[in-house]
């Protein structure tokens, strides 16, 4: 297929803050791996047209929406991209939320949950599209572009950056308070950019989960419970074969075998204590006291 020029919107969705932690011991690097796919699986069913997925890009998201070939039509994909936008940080966060409050786990992961974050930076302009196995490959300065623009000096790990060009076209359907600031990348010169903090979002996430009824709340964190732990084991092979700690094949090993051994026991204990502890935790500074009633 001959290569043609579409105008797109890049969005990439970038999750940072757990790799530091990682490295304190195995069940840290097998929960940053298992946890990290949690939040990336969160984030790609949230994906909805006019967005595609070009890739996974390590912890990264590379998305785009493009010209359906009519100004009328993409009028209406430029008018869809902010409520996408949205949902991606909502999504994100009460992911992030489950996970902090319903884990009875103290590796250094599941103790430092609030500290993952995520930002994402929007950028339109124009891209080549090439057919490479079947699937649309895009390219071109815009994209590289986009991409530099995950390396900035905004000061802070969560928000929403856009270039002029992405605000011209999509600024109009961003709630919230707006900083404009300009970004130097060799080869593209000064971009003016315009950023929107999170703010209390993840505050806010929190206190929507403790005013779920008793009996949504308990199916939340067992769903959640069902989700980690079908998660372990992918994460727990990728550690076998690119250990992100130094460890020697017979230390990986006796960490594996002890982890399977232990799986159908945390299985029980999690889907019991995680419930246990959402529950337990709804009195809080910000919250209305909740009658504690027993699990059944």
């Amino acid at each position: 297929m001959e290569a043609i020029e579409k105008r797109v919107v890049i969005v990439l969705a970038d999750i940072s803050g757990y790799t530091q932690f990682m490295v304190e011991n195995q069940m840290s690097a097998v929960h940053g791996q298992q946890f990290i796919t949690f939040l990336i699986e969160t984030l790609i069913r949230e994906i909805d047209i006019p967005l595609r997925l070009q890739e996974i890009e390590g912890d990264a998201l590379f998305l785009y929406a493009e010209d359906p070939g009519s100004e009328k039509e993409w009028r209406d994909v430029l008018e869809q991209i902010p409520a996408m936008l949205s949902r991606f940080f909502n999504a994100f966060y009460e992911a992030i939320v489950l996970g902090m409050e319903a884990t009875p786990c103290k590796c250094a992961i599941c103790r430092n949950g609030k500290n993952l974050a995520l930002k994402i930076v929007v950028h339109s302009g124009s891209a080549v599209f090439n057919q490479v196995g079947g699937f649309n490959k895009v390219s071109g300065p815009d994209v590289i572009l986009a991409h530099r623009l995950l390396k900035n000096s905004v000061p802070d790990r969560e928000y929403l950056l856009m270039s002029e060009a992405a605000y011209s076209s999509i600024g109009h359907k961003i709630d919230g308070p707006l900083l404009r600031g300009i970004e130097m990348y060799e080869g593209f010169g000064s971009i003016n950019t315009v950023v929107r903090f999170n703010g209390d979002i993840k505050e806010h996430h929190l206190n929507s989960l403790y005013k779920l009824p008793r009996t949504s709340l308990v199916m939340r964190a067992q769903s959640y419970t069902i989700g980690a732990i079908a998660g372990l084991f992918p994460a727990l092979v990728r550690h076998l074969r690119s250990p992100i700690i130094g460890s020697g094949w017979f230390s990986r090993l006796r960490f594996a075998v002890m982890l399977v051994l232990l799986a159908p026991m945390m299985t029980m204990m999690y889907m019991i204590s995680a419930p246990r502890r959402l529950l337990a935790q709804r009195v809080g500074p910000n919250r209305m006291p909740i009658e504690k009633a027993e699990l059944t």
